[in-house]
């Protein structure tokens, strides 16, 4: 048993305890207990997060189920736009994610975790697990049918003592069989492994585990935004954690109940110790907004990946483009990626990313044969862009020399790279350059001077 687990267990000890009847005597499915009020100021949880206590064969766990209506926005756009795409969108750029054609939106589970640990291994576990799901249904009536939603649901399990490990589990496998794919945001390392890891401890003790929480499995379709995400804003994002694209990228800033996710862990272990929840009521909030905030990030994300190159439909940063065109080219979509890094350069002003956007450019260009265009972007570069970086200058000696044949061009553009080369600071020469253009410039000299000679 990990010295975690051990250590919250006597915690838990310390505190009143109610029993629990022989699980072999409780049903199967998961039944729900409505909580009763609790006088004004207190800090027991069923005040502060009004929930129900969830029983099982597994014993007792506590569960909190918030309903948002889809035309609820969240940065510029509803909830609802996301229906509109579909998860194999990001299949071609991320082919081990297992996102094919059948998969839709509305069978797809929204999972995040908080736990015990920032770590992994035994001695860390979940304590709360968070799944949102777009479902039919009114306010009020039983929820479910995906095919036509009207409210995505974002339902929390909560073990209140690590008693209600196992119930949690069982509840938290009932609700995922019914779903086909999952979305989590960084769950690839962190939050699905931990996961299977808790089902795979807890199935010799509570045998409905067991074959349970099969969604969760590696080989099972799962969209991690943290991927794509880092694909398309990393260029012009100092941080891609989830709460910092919250604040750049959907225009969202939380209010003073959330919590940093580093104190997550603390804080449930004070909670554990004292039975107070004011601040698992923080925790409750943090989870929540991770979820809907995931359902915005995708269809921001689809939205851009799933735009034609020509006709885009959504204003892009020009950082973001200029990330558009690396992901198209590596999938050799030529015309995709040359008319990102395009509209990039209509826009780009930092002189660096310019730079970067041209060489992109032209390179492509010229993996295509097509000289004529790879020169005049190299020239569009050297006029556009200030600073004493030689490529365009060796890139158009290399194109005269040898594609034109013009020596006379081929020596002034060498001739003047070398001088810019010279005229730069030294850290921003590589070792060497200098004399490779040096002996480039006499190698196209004595070529000049035979072909005169001729």
């Amino acid at each position: 048993m990990s010295s975690t687990l051990e250590r919250l267990r006597r915690l838990q000890e310390l505190r009143p305890q109610r029993a629990h009847p022989d699980p072999a005597m409780l049903p199967a499915p998961a039944v729900d207990h409505p909580v009763s009020t609790q006088p004004a100021g207190s800090k027991q949880l069923e005040a502060l997060v009004p929930g129900a206590i969830i029983e099982n064969s597994a014993g007792l766990c506590y569960r909190r189920t918030q309903i948002y209506p889809l035309h609820i926005a969240r940065g510029e756009r509803p909830l609802c736009d996301l229906l509109a795409q579909q998860p194999n969108i990001f299949a071609p750029y991320h082919p081990t994610f297992g996102l094919h054609d059948q998969l839709d939106f509305r069978n797809a589970a929204f999972i995040d975790t908080e736990t015990t640990g920032l770590g992994g291994g035994a001695g860390v576990y979940c304590f709360m697990v968070g799944v949102g799901t777009f479902e039919g249904g009114a306010p009020g009536e039983n929820l479910g049918d995906p095919a036509t939603p009207t409210q995505f649901v974002v339902r929390q399990f909560f073990m209140r003592n690590p008693a209600e490990e196992g119930a949690l589990l069982i509840a938290l496998a009932e609700l995922l069989e019914q779903y086909t794919m999952s979305v989590t945001f960084n769950g690839r390392t962190f939050d699905l492994p931990l996961l299977r890891a808790r089902f795979s401890q807890n199935q010799r003790m509570f045998p409905d585990l067991r074959g349970s929480g099969r969604m969760l499995n590696a080989d099972r379709p799962h969209l991690d935004l943290l991927h794509p995400a880092r694909r398309l804003w990393k260029r012009r994002l100092q941080s891609c954690r989830l709460i910092n694209l919250e604040q750049m990228i959907l225009g969202l800033q939380r209010n003073e109940d959330d919590v940093p996710g580093h104190l997550i862990p603390l804080l449930y272990t004070e909670y554990m110790r004292s039975g107070n929840a004011h601040d698992m009521r923080r925790v409750f909030y943090h989870n929540g907004e991770d979820i809907v905030s995931m359902v915005a990030l995708a269809e921001q994300l689809g939205r851009a990946f799933d735009q034609p190159a020509a006709q885009p439909t959504q204003p892009l940063h020009p950082l973001d483009c200029l990330a558009l065109g690396q992901s198209y080219e590596r999938l050799a979509q030529w015309q995709q990626a040359e008319t990102a890094y395009c509209q990039a350069l209509e826009k780009l002003r930092d002189p660096a990313a310019q730079a970067d956007a041209y060489q992109r450019l032209a390179q492509l260009q010229k993996r295509q044969s097509r000289w004529q265009a790879a020169a005049e972007t190299w020239q569009r570069w050297l006029t556009s862009v200030p600073g004493n970086d030689p490529t365009p200058y060796v890139e158009l000696a290399k194109y005269c020399e040898w594609q034109i044949n013009d020596l006379e061009q081929a020596e002034m553009w060498t001739g003047w790279a070398l001088h810019n080369l010279r005229k730069a600071p030294i850290h921003q020469r590589q070792p060497g350059q200098i004399e490779a253009l040096e002996h480039r410039l006499q190698r196209i000299q004595r070529k000049r001077q035979g072909k005169s000679n001729e």
